[in-house]
């Protein structure tokens, strides 16, 4: 659709991600992304948090099922999708979401290590 405004969001999820089915059994999963933005205070020559922002993160689909599965409260990510002002809050319809390699070590199914899959011994 054109007008729409697509945005990335990088945060922490806050809270627990919801899962639900739509009627025809879409999964759909929401959750909430607390955005902090960084401010440059001049008077002190430091870098300060700014009061944070929260998004609403909606996904459909099999992408609802993995959110659903791999984040918890607090992981930071980065949420990319059509963002929209709905009442007074910020609303993201999700396209991708990841998690933030800045704070996080992710394996996906292929890399993760043999010691975590139960193939190998621990402290051999």
């Amino acid at each position: 659709m054109s007008g729409e405004t697509t945005a990335a969001v990088r945060g922490r999820v806050h809270g627990t991600v919801h899962l639900r089915h739509t009627e025809r059994g879409t999964p759909a999963a929401r959750f909430t992304v607390m955005q902090v933005p960084r401010e440059y205070d001049r008077a002190r020559r430091q870098w300060r948090d700014g009061e944070p922002v929260p998004v609403i993160c909606t996904v459909i689909g099999p992408l609802a099922r993995h959110v659903a599965e791999c984040l918890t409260d607090a992981v930071h990510v980065i949420v990319t999708g059509h963002l929209a002002l709905r009442g007074n809050r910020l609303h993201l319809d999700s396209a991708q979401v990841g998690v933030d390699l800045a704070h996080h070590v992710a394996y996906i199914d292929d890399t993760l290590p043999a010691v975590l899959t139960g193939h190998a011994p621990v402290g051999t």
